[in-house]
């Protein structure tokens, strides 16, 4: 009986510890910093003969941090790679963010199909926040 009485206080103690967790997680997520809304246009612009791109899309980051984002496009069609970074400030609101993205070899793009990878990463002085990767099939096009 008394094994019977400690198992089900532990049991009690295990599930209201568990309760507590999950309330801290929930109260404090919210407010943590991070990237809420990220993703690359559907079309991206070909130009210099099909050495470089022009790649756009929005992206929500904890305003006040810095956001920094590397993107590579691939092509299957031609083989051709290509990569570009750039930097934001963040403002708490979705902004546009503009990538020209060079290629890293002698193929050149064509229009048509390609993939884009896009990593971004949120800092505050000293430490990083977030750090957040997607793929997106995209469409190239000419200037």
């Amino acid at each position: 009986m008394v094994l019977q009485l400690a198992r089900r206080r532990a049991t009690r103690l295990v599930s209201a510890a568990m309760v507590v967790i999950l309330v801290a997680i929930l109260i404090t997520s919210p407010a943590s910093a991070r990237t809420v809304l990220n993703t690359v246009d559907s079309v991206a612009i070909v130009t210099d003969e099909g050495r470089h791109l022009v790649v756009t899309g929005p992206i929500t980051c904890t305003a006040g941090e810095r956001g920094y984002l590397q993107v590579t496009v691939t092509q299957r069609t031609t083989g051709a790679e290509a990569e570009g970074r750039t930097r934001i400030a963040c403002t708490g609101d979705s902004q546009q963010w503009e990538v020209r993205a060079a290629t890293q070899g002698i193929e050149t793009f064509q229009e048509g199909p390609a993939t884009a990878v896009a990593l971004s990463r949120t800092t505050t002085p000293g430490q990083i926040t977030d750090a957040h990767q997607w793929l997106v099939e995209i469409t190239l096009i000419g200037e």
